[in-house]
């Protein structure tokens, strides 16, 4: 009994004093990426390879939500 409430109190003195860390690392300054501009666009090979699949199996496909590739932005 006395071994389990050792552990336990050992427990919550780590939990807090992991959660009291004074919030240095919430504070840090956000560092500013850039990237490219980019844009979705359908995934045509894969949807090919996909149609080639289901013509070769007889089965009929009709793309409800057709796969997406995020590509960089050309003007």
């Amino acid at each position: 009994m006395k071994l389990r409430m050792a552990v336990l109190s050992a427990s919550v003195a780590c939990l807090a004093a992991c959660a009291s860390s004074g919030g240095t690392a919430s504070n840090s300054p956000a560092a500013h990426k850039t990237y490219p501009e980019t844009r979705l666009s359908n995934d045509e090979l894969y949807m090919a390879r996909v149609e080639a699949a289901a013509l070769r199996r007889g089965i009929g496909l009709q793309w409800v939500n057709p796969p997406r590739k995020i590509v960089a932005k050309q003007d």
